[in-house]
């Protein structure tokens, strides 16, 4: 579905339509509503949906709105929610083609959220898997596999025979020989080595993408979510001494996300 096409498609009403209050909250309320239209096409979204917010909160009655706000809910993707509004939006007073526009808007966000849902669970079992495989590499440095025998499926840590075997080697080696027959093995502690490299590489790379493609991009829009919000609220301010309805919106910001 696309959403912005689906809100362009609404139009702002008439003040003789009513939401279920006295007439003066009612001029206000479809004010508001008008306003949110302006504020998207302007594509001021933010706005728009805290004006939104504040109507269906405080009109639970006003369809449009509700109806307004959760395709805005939609194209956000924050479908769990925006299912919640149109479901709602279907229990107010509609016509036969606003009841259609909200049930068919309602059925993709819904079907939205069971995607998120199950794109969720594959990526906690990628990284269930993945977790797996670290933790063979980081015993892979420790353990060694036994000999091709009736336990060769299981770990088992190097025997004192063997540690022993190792210090005798060293110690001919110190005094100038090896005894016949017995020779320094090498190859292991090479082995070994490679082992721990790859694993380092490994681990620095798995933390570079996390780091890269999870953490970064959630900086990004976080810096931008903060450069627009800035703007908003600086033009709020310019447009509150002559807009009431702007001033209501930006006491009402400032009540509910002043820092503390």
């Amino acid at each position: 579905m696309n959403w912005d096409k689906e809100i362009q498609q609404l139009i702002k009403l008439n003040h003789d339509v009513r939401v279920g209050t006295s007439p003066k909250e009612n001029e206000r309320a479809i004010s508001m509503y008008n306003r949110a239209l302006e504020q998207i096409a302007n594509d001021n979204h933010d706005v728009a949906m805290i004006a939104l917010e504040r109507l269906t909160r405080e009109f639970p009655l006003f369809s449009q709105a509700t109806h307004l706000y959760g395709l805005c809910l939609g194209r956000q993707q924050n479908w769990k929610a925006a299912e919640d509004m149109l479901q709602k939006a279907l229990l107010s007073d509609l016509s036969a083609e606003e009841y259609q526009a909200v049930e068919t808007a309602m059925l993709v966000a819904r079907e939205g959220k069971i995607r998120a849902r199950e794109s969720g669970k594959a990526k906690r079992k990628k990284e269930k898997m993945l977790s797996e495989v670290k933790a063979n590499l980081a015993r892979g440095g420790i353990l060694e596999r036994a000999d091709h025998s009736r336990k060769a499926d299981k770990m088992r840590m190097a025997t004192a025979r063997e540690r022993e075997e190792v210090l005798q080697q060293i110690r001919a080696q110190e005094q100038g020989g090896l005894p016949q027959g017995l020779e320094l093995d090498t190859g292991q502690s090479f082995n070994r080595k490679v082992q721990i490299i790859s694993l380092i590489v490994i681990v620095a790379a798995v933390i570079f993408l996390v780091f890269y493609f999870w953490i970064r991009p959630g900086i990004i829009r976080q810096r931008e979510t903060s450069k627009r919000l800035d703007w908003i609220v600086r033009e709020m301010e310019k447009r509150a001494t002559a807009e009431p309805d702007v001033s209501d919106l930006l006491t009402e910001y400032r009540s509910r996300f002043s820092q503390k």
